[in-house]
């Protein structure tokens, strides 16, 4: 969660850092364990539960707390901004059966990669964030894909706002080196991230072309690097993900 600006309520603060750590925790957590995580006082903590328990977005368990299947709700009017979201999805979903890999679809929200959907892999193999996430740009191949589509102006000030910090020791730091990328995304249509999030998941995206109406967006493939790699990688997967991006751009355009 960002905090940029100058005009908060911290009582709203609190509930979403209370309602994200339980999010992420994925298993029901009792009031002291919540305030250690969130650092508040367990008095403040019980009481944002039981509000946001009221509001049907977290639920009881005896003496623990889970978030409610009521923020489905929530993310699923929000991904619905999304021109032709639905028969996006199934462009996603068709790209993850074709390849057997976890097929994502990101767009920019406020300088960095927001995860709208994701397409289980046909194995276990699952990525490191899920729909929802909020990635910095310069670390995925679909962030990538998504900055080759803004101009240098846009793309100094994401840097200038958002920075290039490092995650692995791949990452890239250097705004020269991200502009010489995004040059070559620009000339070929597709992106290889190969262990620059984390070290051992390799990517591959195509950008979506912005639309007026439409957010940047960028269509992807990931999975481990023992698996991805040679021919495979670099022609088969690499043209289904061009081809969807394709196909999703003229399915937004209708």
């Amino acid at each position: 969660m960002t905090g940029r600006g100058s005009q908060r309520v911290q009582a709203t603060v609190h509930s979403v850092r209370i309602l994200e750590r339980l999010v992420e925790a994925g298993r029901p957590m009792g009031v002291t364990e919540l305030a250690d995580a969130v650092d508040l006082s367990k008095g403040v903590v019980h009481t944002h539960l039981n509000t946001l328990v009221d509001l049907g977005y977290v639920r009881k368990e005896e003496q623990s707390y889970l978030p409610s299947f009521g923020l489905v709700g929530l993310g699923d009017g929000a991904r619905r901004q999304l021109p032709q979201f639905d028969r996006v999805r199934r462009r996603v979903d068709n790209l993850a059966r074709v390849t057997g890999e976890v097929a994502t679809l990101f767009v920019e929200e406020d300088g960095v990669g927001v995860c709208v959907y994701v397409a289980p892999s046909s194995d276990a193999w699952t990525p490191e964030y899920t729909s929802g996430s909020r990635i910095p740009l310069h670390v995925t191949a679909p962030g990538k894909a998504i900055l080759s589509t803004f101009d240098g102006a846009r793309v100094d000030e994401i840097v200038d706002d958002r920075g290039l910090d490092r995650m692995t020791d791949k990452t890239v730091t250097e705004r020269a080196d991200l502009a010489a990328q995004l040059g070559s995304i620009r000339e070929n249509g597709v992106v290889f991230c190969r262990g620059e999030q984390s070290a051992d998941t390799i990517g591959v995206a195509a950008p979506i072309t912005p639309l007026e109406r439409a957010p940047a967006a960028a269509v992807g493939i990931c999975g481990p690097g023992e698996r991805l790699r040679g021919r495979q990688l670099e022609e088969d997967i690499a043209g289904q993900v061009i081809s969807t991006a394709r196909t999703i751009r003229t399915d937004l355009r209708g």
